[in-house]
């Protein structure tokens, strides 16, 4: 495994964070943060991805859900 170069300050964060979540090495706090990221990351894709998904197919959607609509509005007034 490669060395990381860290601040005083940032050694200090990862001494506390070692502590704090009972971890036996401060690698493993980097590990731990390593996954956290990925999962965030792996969110913002898929936020991203249905964002797309409803721009490009909301449109559509509304147009047959007023269609629906309204065929149930005359059919209704047809009874």
């Amino acid at each position: 495994m490669g060395a990381v170069a860290l601040s005083r300050n940032d050694e200090v964060i990862l001494e506390e964070l070692r502590k704090t979540l009972d971890l036996p090495s401060k690698a493993q706090v980097i590990h731990r943060a390593l996954e956290e990221l990925l999962r965030i990351v792996e969110r913002r894709r898929l936020a991203q991805d249905i964002r797309a998904s409803v721009e490009k197919c909301g449109e559509k959607d509304l147009k047959e859900h007023q269609e629906l609509s309204l065929a149930a509005f005359h059919l209704s007034e047809s009874e």
